[in-house]
This record gives C-alpha cells, structure tokens and sequence, in this order.
C-alpha cells in the first residue's frame, strides 16, 4: 500500500489583474461624482429656501405687530421695518422689486381699533438663490401675517 500525499493546489495569482484594475477607482468616481454634487447642491438650494421662507414669516409678522400699534401712521413704517428684519437674509432686502411688502387695508386713512390688518411679503427664489436658477427657478416665496389693530 503506497501512500500519496495530496496537496491542496492554491489558486495562482495572475501577475496582470492589478494592473487592469488600476484606472477603476476613477471611472467609478466620474460616474458617481455628478449624482453626489447634484444631491449636495439640491439640499444646500432646499435649505436656503427654508431659512429665506422662515425669514419672511419672522418679518410679516414683526411687521404685522409693528402695523397694529397705534402709534403706525404710514406703510412706510411698516415697510421699513420689515426690510430692516430682512437685511440679513436677503442681501438687496431695499429693492422692491426683489421684496414685494403689501399691507391691507392702507393707511391713507388710519385703520379703526379693532380692524384686521394683513401683512404679506414675497420674493422670487431665482433672486435670492445661491446657485443659478435651475430648481426653483419659477417659484415664489411668500409669507402672510393678520392681526386686529389696537
């Protein structure tokens, strides 16, 4: 009876399979690359617009507050005070073309105590966006505040 002994083969390693996987790394990362900017860019864009919407609802009802005080005689006390709340958000919080403020009812004529007065505010987000107008290019931000006059 002989005995033979049996090796276990190992597998030989191909001197070439480094070498053909050296450039996987970048094609994998260009294909990759843009999903991940788009996906950062996107959410960077989503939350400014949440803050500039947030900040519009702090101003209409700063706003809203300041114009239900007896003391108010113009829009433009109000107006003021508003863009004044704006300044640090929206950088050309002075243009009214850029901010739209509306108060009802106007006070040409002093609103009576009791009266509901209504403050809105609205700017477009391509304006005070920080990326070019590619997401929310046609949207609108706006932002409502009623009280009663004292």
């Amino acid at each position: 009876m002989s005995k033979s002994k049996i090796r276990a083969r190992r597998p030989r390693k191909r001197a070439f399979a480094k070498e053909n996987r050296r450039g996987i790394a970048a094609v994998e990362m260009a294909f990759v690359a843009p999903f991940v900017l788009l996906l950062v860019f996107t959410s960077v864009e989503f939350s400014r617009m949440m803050m500039v919407r947030q900040a519009l609802t702090n101003a209409a009802r700063e706003g809203c507050r300041h114009a239900s005080l007896v003391t108010t005689q113009s829009d433009t006390d109000v107006d003021s005070v508003i863009r004044d709340r704006l300044g640090g958000v929206i950088i050309d919080a002075d243009n009214s073309d850029i901010v739209r403020i509306g108060v009802t009812p106007t006070f040409t004529t002093s609103p009576a105590s009791g009266q509901t007065i209504t403050v809105s505010v609205e700017v477009d987000c391509a304006d005070v966006s920080f990326l070019p107008p590619f997401f929310f290019a046609d949207a609108v931000i706006f932002s409502q505040s009623s009280i009663n006059r004292e």
